[in-house]
């Protein structure tokens, strides 16, 4: 079936557009194939866009210069220019051929296109017939065919020789895309099953990628206002972001755009793909980056911050991260975020791009309506799973987030009524393309708590929510307390093919439980040279994720482990700088906050045990979700003690089960009541912390209360101390 994509609000006005597009679906409707609305974004001498172009498996690519025009309405035609409404405008021919002389390059770009495609041009005047123009201006000479007023579209359509097959379409689908830039170099053809993780990582690299018609929307559309974008880990929403932004540098060069974000080693991720993306269809040329500023919510002391600008402007020192926790100890940004809005702030961008939306305080989005320019077109990107700050999995409102004017009324509202072009305010994504369905599937019920002994921890309590995260529902459960779930994940909702691929003898997800810290730290070690040194896995592709409250200790202890096996490594914001992951040659060893919005082939989740721990249950469970989610491909886990064995249960539960979870639906009122719980033993601990510190300042007021006490206690006060 014929698809269209409207990539601006105007094609509702553009009344001539609408009346071919309508002729081109009775013609095409049975077509696989899209209709583009301004888009791609073809260069011409005078900066106008192609108005439709059309793209099926069966035809030549046809790219369409439709005039709006009443004949009375050009006054002359010559070789180089009309005057149009007293006005002299360049050739339609000439645009037309700039048109298709950029798609011609486009698909010239990828080597089985070039012979197969040759892109043609269709100049159409919908509203004037072919006698009365050639009555008043004679015969137009071009080598493009025209479609008149009344005219059959039987010029635009151009058989191939031969359909396009699957791969030749996917490819030609991500050429216009400009998804290009996501398809690794495969290096050596691999010819059957991948027998090694580094054979299997480049098939999997080297396999097409374009986006499916969600996605593409995301990317391409340019919505008048606010727009909400949804999606679970691996949905690709930080990419459509950057495509995003790209797309509308390329349509309005002239805009200031703010692309904001959480996780601060997605700095040169984010520079590197609107790079490329804007590149694809500009001949490789740079984006302007004093119209695109890609910035971090915060900053810090080398890279400018949203919060760091506002106070730059205002000649205000920012809070230091300690005065922030001095003011707001439990979410310091929201402090900064208060200070930013008591400084008074002017509206800078024409756009804003949020990525991680999940992780900002409400503060922060009032700070970003504030810099957004009417009609606050701000796109930002929640994945309400996936968040490291709260334990609240209901996914709060705009009303929530940007609050209300003086009259009481919302600041933005997404109602259910579409912008014009039938572009979406409120878009889910539910089809994961980073983690394999196994790997997806474990993340969500550790993340949850689905086969916890003790519970749920976190749920999402309709079905609706389920099937927004790519879920179907088995039976006839009521969603009451009790009452037996069924869901099931269908395969289509998890395409990543890593398990066809690989037939070595390496499970996709392993756990293990050792006695000792050392211990598991010599096996990760050994299993990463193993990786680099004998299966030639690219350092790269390998990350260490730690889980718990001790990782910059951890990360130096597993540094010192990888040099034993001549394997390099990084440890962002320690050896290199925050925004470095994955760098060339070196494992990444990291929290779980560095690693957020990052991705490898193989992920080593360490120090796991801590999944259980007392105080931080949700928590790391939420911390959990984010690490194993990270995961292309396997997904080593460990830990020590007890807690890890009890891990590994609960893991092996959980995978007997898969493609589906089963488990009874909790009470509601005692997951919501987790959080007061958690924020109690927060208390409790920090109430601890103090206490052990008091004491190990002042040893002797113990020692000399009750000696027996002391010595039994000095080892442990010790080892408190040393973990926090």
């Amino acid at each position: 079936m014929l698809q269209f994509i409207s990539s601006l609000p105007d094609f509702d006005e553009d009344y001539a557009a609408n009346l071919l597009w309508k002729r081109i679906r009775e013609k095409f409707n049975d077509k696989e194939g899209v209709c583009y609305y301004k888009y791609p974004v073809l260069g011409s001498a005078t900066g106008v866009m192609a108005d439709l172009t059309l793209f099926t498996k069966s035809n030549q690519p046809v790219a369409i210069r439709c005039l709006p025009y009443q004949i009375d309405e050009i006054a002359s035609v010559q070789e180089n220019y009309w005057t149009i409404k007293d006005q002299k405008k360049d050739s339609p021919i000439w645009e037309l051929d700039d048109f298709v002389t950029d798609l011609d390059g486009l698909v010239k770009k990828d080597r089985k296109l070039r012979r197969r495609l040759k892109p043609k041009g269709i100049l159409a005047l919908p509203l004037i017939s072919k006698p009365e123009f050639e009555e008043k201006h004679g015969k137009i000479h071009s080598d493009f065919d025209i479609v008149w007023q009344g005219d059959e579209i039987d010029k635009i359509i151009s058989p191939l020789d031969r359909i396009l097959c699957d791969e030749e379409w996917l490819s030609f689908r991500a050429v216009i895309q400009t998804a290009t830039p996501l398809r690794g170099s495969s290096g050596e053809l691999i010819q059957g099953k991948a027998d090694t993780l580094s054979k299997a990582i480049r098939e999997l690299d080297s396999q097409i990628k374009a986006l499916d018609l969600e996605q593409e929307k995301v990317a391409m559309q340019i919505p008048p206002g606010p727009q909400r974008i949804r999606g679970l880990a691996g949905t690709g929403k930080t990419v459509l972001l950057a495509m995003k932004a790209a797309n509308i540098h390329r349509h309005f060069p002239d805009s200031r755009i703010l692309f904001t974000f959480y996780t601060q080693s997605l700095y040169n991720q984010i520079e590197r793909l609107i790079k490329q993306f804007y590149g694809v269809h500009r001949s490789n040329t740079e984006p302007d980056w004093n119209k695109i500023h890609i910035r971090h919510a915060w900053g810090g002391r080398n890279r400018a911050g949203v919060y760091s600008d506002i106070c730059g402007k205002r000649g205000v020192e920012p809070l230091s991260l300690n005065k922030s926790k001095m003011r707001n100890f439990t979410i310091p940004f929201q402090a900064c975020c208060e200070h930013a809005l008591s400084l008074g702030i002017e509206a800078d961008y024409d756009y804003v791009i949020v990525d991680e939306a999940q992780d900002f305080p409400r503060e922060f989005f009032r700070v970003l309506y504030k810099l957004s320019r009417n009609p606050h077109r701000i796109y930002w990107a929640y994945d309400e799973l996936q968040s490291l700050t709260t334990s609240n999995l209901a996914m709060p409102g705009p009303e929530d987030l940007f609050g209300k004017d003086s009259g009481g009324n919302p600041l933005i509202v997404l109602d259910d009524q579409n912008y014009p072009g039938d572009i979406q305010k409120d878009f889910v994504l539910n089809k994961s393309y980073r983690c394999p369905q196994k790997v997806l599937m474990l993340a969500h019920a550790i993340g949850l708590g689905l086969y916890n002994p003790k519970g749920c921890v976190q749920m999402l309590e309709s079905r609706d929510s389920w099937a927004a995260i790519g879920y179907e529902v088995e039976g006839n459960a009521e969603w009451r307390t009790d009452d037996r779930v069924t869901l099931r994940r269908p395969k289509d909702n998890s395409p990543n093919r890593i398990s066809d691929i690989y037939k070595g003898r390496q499970e996709l997800i392993t756990a293990r439980d050792f006695q000792t810290r050392d211990e598991e730290f010599d096996w990760v070690a050994s299993s990463i040279g193993k990786d680099v040194n004998e299966e030639d896995v690219a350092p790269e592709h390998i990350a260490v994720i730690i889980l718990g409250r001790r990782s910059k200790e951890f990360s130096a202890q597993i540094q010192g482990k990888l040099i034993q096996h001549s394997v390099a490594s990084i440890i962002p914001g320690v050896t290199y700088d925050v925004a470095s992951y994955a760098g060339e040659g070196r494992v990444t060893i990291s929290s779980v906050f560095r690693a957020k919005g990052n991705e490898s082939y193989i992920i080593y989740v360490v120090g796991f045990e801590e999944l259980y721990n007392y105080v931080d249950a949700i928590d790391n469970r939420n911390r959990a979700f984010t690490a194993i989610s990270r995961s292309k491909a396997w997904v080593r886990i460990t830990g020590i003690g007890a807690g890890m064995r009890k891990a590994k249960n609960e893991i092996n539960a959980i995978l007997d089960d898969v493609p589906r979870f089963r488990f009874d639906f909790p009470d509601m009122r005692k997951i919501r009541n987790l959080d007061a719980v958690t924020r109690k033993r927060r208390r409790e601990r920090s109430e601890g912390d103090r206490k052990i510190k008091e004491l190990i300042r002042k040893p002797e007021l113990l020692k000399a209360a009750n000696p027996e006490l002391f010595e039994d206690l000095k080892e442990l006060i010790l080892r408190q101390d040393s973990e926090n």
